[in-house]
């Protein structure tokens, strides 16, 4: 016990208490100061790489120099770089943005790796002043898939049951079409021979007898008069387009697994296969070829059309070229143009009024104007000129006759596409959308081809057309997809459309394919029937600035250049010291590849007709013809 007046133990002191704590705190913050956040690195790391995004895409990189061998290991999409980042392309699986295409005598930036996935397509396509924007934050793929969901609301929509005097209807065009078709043959003495067909692609198609032979060459000159006359197209509107070609489908069968929906998906005809191969009730040869491009008229594209159209005209002289019985330019454009009279033409209804005169990107309307052939051609059966159809685009070069597969009335054999090496089907906007279009789709199965050049049935295209339209328009009024999928962003509207509806397309790239080479990116024809100069071709020397020779199809605007098309310079005798735009080197064997190409496109321009005192003629007379018109409805006010 303690005594009275005894002190105890001193009390600590509370000033002190706080001193010690504020101390502490202090030396904690100071600590945290110094050695960093645990998240500090990751957002450093985030933040440079949002800030190395170029102005026009790409990465700059302060540590990585890229040096690129060859023009196909640009154009090879590269798998993504381990390590996220917190950026929207770290986030979408990239490895960049879009870079510059060599192809057209641009450099890769002098410091850093390009994108993976688009490189080197992008900007071939398009002018020089094509403006490229980084796209900006945020998830994009999540609200792209949601606004696909918004968009299509309607997708649970059953397709529409045939009445039963239509099914039977559909069951005898079937069986008159296929009355005489030939058993199918197996063996492998039989598919060897197919695929040596596919690799010679001289003359090609399948044997044919002398009288069979005679039957062709007297519907191509049948076809061919009858194809002369223009065909107008009513305006349809996106929607009557889906539901009609929908209404003609039977209600799919359900799939076993994984469990079926219960209602199907917009677009997507599990039966296409079995639709009819084509409306013609009368069955035609089965390795006739009916050409069809698109185009919206303009200098620019009218100036290959002529081009392509004549040689054409020169492989239908060729053994073999009876089978190409017709071609149909399909003109998405609100007025006739300058070669109406001289090109076969079926005039559609653009979605652009103004790129009658000029607009950015006139090839959105590609789908919706072929939509609107395939629903003329439903009606109208007499458009169709063969069972085999072929989708051109303005710019190729015809050097001999396309083999034909083989009988389009045998469901066996395939059509054709081109593998295009700049096309990545595995980018993830497109696996979002193949999801939400096709969800037991096989991504692997997605072609990495395009429209053009396809070698397809009536039917295939019948299929694929409603995506490929729909989804051409979808890209178009979401800028963040027109970003990610530039120039060629149409081509993988067709891609997903071939793949939900599971279409017996054979899809081949080069120098195997029998559609296309396209010098100087591919430097041998091979076993191609055409070049396709998307690629510009400049030759230059070591040490020398100014190019020697050039060719690129964007210099060839000129109003007057379409009437009168003037002669290609062709390329300089070749010496082992031409090297291309991107420093590659110009073999003897590209070199040769480039003056085949040159020559027979002046070949074609020589046998071509001077269109300009016919044009003039005209424009005088249409003139005449209004001012009558005005001078009477000024008498009777």
């Amino acid at each position: 016990m303690m005594k009275p007046g005894a002190r105890g133990a001193p009390k600590r002191s509370s000033y002190n208490t706080f001193i010690t704590i504020v101390c502490f705190s202090i030396g904690l913050l100071g600590g945290y100061l110094i050695l960093g956040s645990p998240r500090t690195a990751d957002h450093i790391v985030a933040v440079k790489t949002d800030a190395g995004l170029s102005h026009r895409g790409s990465f700059a990189h302060e540590s990585t120099k890229r040096v690129w061998g060859t023009r196909r290991e640009l154009l090879t999409p590269r798998k993504a770089t381990a390590g996220g980042s917190s950026s929207l392309i770290g986030r979408l699986g990239a490895s960049g943005g879009l870079p510059l295409n060599t192809a057209l005598g641009e450099k890769p930036p002098a410091q850093g790796e390009v994108s993976k996935e688009m490189a080197a397509a992008l900007k071939q396509q398009q002018s020089d002043t094509s403006e490229r924007v980084a796209p900006a934050k945020g998830d994009v793929v999540k609200e792209m898939a949601t606004a696909l969901k918004q968009q299509q609301s309607d997708k649970s929509e059953t397709v529409v049951q045939a009445k039963a005097g239509d099914t039977k209807e559909k069951e005898a065009l079937m069986k008159a079409q296929q009355s005489d078709t030939s058993e199918r043959k197996t063996g492998s003495a039989e598919t060897n021979a197919r695929e040596e067909q596919a690799k010679t692609a001289v003359t090609g198609g399948a044997a044919t007898t002398a009288a069979k032979t005679a039957t062709t060459t007297a519907a191509a000159n049948t076809t061919t008069a009858a194809a002369s006359t223009t065909t107008t197209a009513t305006p349809t509107t996106a929607a009557a387009t889906v539901s009609s070609t929908a209404a003609a489908a039977v209600s799919p069968s359900p799939s076993p697994s994984p469990p079926p929906p219960a209602t199907s998906v917009k677009g997507v005809f599990p039966d296409a296969n079995t639709w009819p191969i084509t409306p013609v009730k009368e069955k035609m040869p089965g390795n006739t070829i009916h050409t069809l491009f698109t185009s919206n008229g303009s200098p620019y594209q009218n100036i290959q059309a002529r081009i392509m159209v004549g040689t054409y005209n020169m492989v239908r002289k060729m053994p073999g070229g009876e089978r190409l019985v017709a071609l149909t330019r399909i003109l998405h454009r609100t007025t006739p143009d300058e070669v109406m009279d001289e090109i076969p033409t079926f005039l559609a209804q653009p979605l652009q009024p103004e790129c009658d005169k000029w607009c950015w990107f006139p090839v959105a309307d590609r789908a919706n104007a072929f939509q609107q052939w395939i629903n003329a051609a439903e009606k109208d059966p007499s458009l169709i000129k063969a069972p085999w159809l072929l989708l051109l685009e303005t710019d190729y070069v015809w050097v001999r006759p396309l083999p034909d597969p083989g009988d389009a009335y045998d469901r066996a054999i395939p059509g054709w596409s081109f593998g295009f090496d700049y096309i990545a089907p595995s980018i993830p906007i497109i696996m979002q959308l193949l999801k939400e279009r096709c969800p037991d789709c096989d991504p692997k199965q997605v072609p990495n081809s395009g429209p053009a050049p396809v070698l397809a049935r009536f039917s295939d295209f019948k299929a694929a057309t409603p995506i490929w339209e729909e989804l051409s328009k979808w890209i178009e009024t979401h800028e963040e997809a027109k970003k990610m999928l530039g120039w060629v962003r149409e081509m993988y509207a067709w891609d997903i459309g071939v793949a939900a509806n599971k279409l017996n397309i054979k899809n081949v790239g080069p120098p195997s394919s029998p559609l296309i080479s396209q010098p100087p990116h591919d430097r041998v024809l091979g076993n191609a029937s055409m070049y396709h100069y998307t690629w510009g071709t400049i030759y230059k020397k070591p040490g020398v600035e100014k190019e020697i020779w050039m060719f690129d199809k964007r210099t060839y605007t000129a109003y007057e250049h379409q009437l009168k098309l003037p002669a290609i310079p062709m390329p300089p005798v070749w010496t082992d010291d031409i090297v291309l735009q991107d420093n590659l080197k110009v073999t003897k064997e590209l070199h040769d590849t480039v003056v085949d190409m040159i020559s027979h496109m002046n070949q074609a321009i020589a046998e071509l007709p001077d269109l300009t005192d016919k044009v003039n003629k005209q424009k005088e007379a249409a003139a005449a013809a209004a001012a009558t018109a005005a001078a009477g409805a000024t008498k009777a006010t």
